[in-house]
């Protein structure tokens, strides 16, 4: 720059250098502060384009790396392995047998990034429109319950406190659960958004390794989040709030009709008493009557059964043997003419006709 004159000092020095120093602090701005506010621009335009696609972040400059066994550049990638490799790892080693699968960086680049890259507009954006549409339904659902609450508070303000806090525990639980799965289906969306400008962020460095080096990291998190199951189902609903008001006035409404129902049953009741104690006066005596008469029954049947008893008890005067079906016509050994009966099983002695017969005559034992 050439060298500024020097000025002549006069009255109106002071006004003059004021003047000069506003004009030549416009003109003579440096460099670095032009710079900087170019940067400062660019940053911003940065920052909105970021606003509107998550996904694309700024650029990151990056050292280039060498192969550790060569001191080499990486020119190829091992498939097997997952590393990046130089040219003489194919030839003097490790990776230079037909167990690894070699191929070129930017093949092995491109071929991985397509890949991801199609994953996520098939897959992982699809899930994002899920995601975001479900918190959606979440929010109108929150605002469902907001206005449905606000209304019962409305009625229930004026009569009852308690009613009110017990309503608002309620909402509060019924938000909580929401605003949970919320919280949950948000963590699943940040994710995706993560791994989306993780992607991005290595595809836009100029040395491939280190996207090959975590696309398998990558991929698996897009196959993880894909695979990932969120609830649809949205299970807290509005209309359940309570509404201990509306049923504190049905109750109060019924309250005279039961009242009512309460003195009919109990005049049924009453009647049902009365008349069960004449009925059990005419029981009892019923009951007494059959009772008798079954008594005089079973007596009768007694008699029978012991006189038929006694029937079967009788035995032959002269051999003693039972009134029985074998005996009753067989001959008697012992009824003979030439025989002494000084030996006999009877009390009642049979005519004299029945002597030497050979028959038997039963009677009752001698006890």
């Amino acid at each position: 720059m050439d060298p500024v004159p020097k000025k002549k000092k006069s009255v109106s020095s002071k006004q003059d250098k004021s003047q000069a120093g506003s004009v030549k602090s416009k003109k003579q701005q440096p460099p670095g502060e032009i710079l900087e506010q170019q940067h400062s621009q660019h940053d911003l335009q940065i920052d909105d384009h970021q606003q509107h696609d998550p996904f694309i972040p700024p650029p990151i400059q990056t050292q280039v790396k060498v192969c550790i066994h060569h001191n080499l550049p990486f020119q190829f990638f091992c498939e097997a392995c997952e590393d990046p490799i130089c040219q003489q790892c194919t030839i003097l080693g490790p990776h230079n047998t037909q167990l690894h699968r070699i191929n070129r960086l930017s093949d092995s680049f491109k071929l991985r990034c397509a890949k991801i890259e199609e994953s996520i507009k098939a897959n992982l954006l699809g899930k994002r429109e899920q995601l975001l549409a479900q918190i959606h339904r979440i929010e109108y659902r929150i605002e469902e319950i907001k206005y449905v609450k606000t209304i019962i508070e409305r009625d229930a303000r004026a009569e009852f406190g308690g009613v009110l806090e017990r309503l608002k525990q309620s909402e509060g639980q019924k938000l909580a659960i929401l605003s949970h799965e919320i919280s949950e289906l948000q963590r699943d969306l940040d994710k995706i958004n993560e791994v989306g400008s993780q992607f991005y962020d290595l595809k836009e460095i100029p040395d491939p390794c280190p996207f090959l080096l975590k696309s398998r990291n990558i991929y698996d998190q897009i196959e993880y989040m894909v695979a990932k199951p969120f609830k649809v189902q949205i299970d807290v609903y509005p209309y359940d709030l309570p509404r201990e008001l509306t049923e504190l006035r049905l109750q109060l409404q019924k309250a005279s009709a039961q009242q009512q129902l309460i003195e009919f049953k109990n005049e049924i009741i009453w009647k049902l008493l009365s008349e069960k104690q004449i009925d059990e006066e005419t029981i009892k005596q019923e009951l007494e009557r059959q009772a008798s008469e079954e008594i005089n029954e079973w007596s009768k049947l007694v008699d029978k059964f012991s006189q038929e008893l006694k029937r079967q008890q009788l035995v032959c005067y002269y051999c003693g043997c039972k009134m029985e079906k074998q005996y009753v016509n067989s001959v008697c050994a012992q009824n003979r003419q030439e025989q002494d009966y000084d030996k006999v099983f009877c009390n009642e002695q049979p005519p004299q006709n029945y002597h030497g017969t050979s028959r038997h005559y039963f009677a009752d034992p001698i006890l």
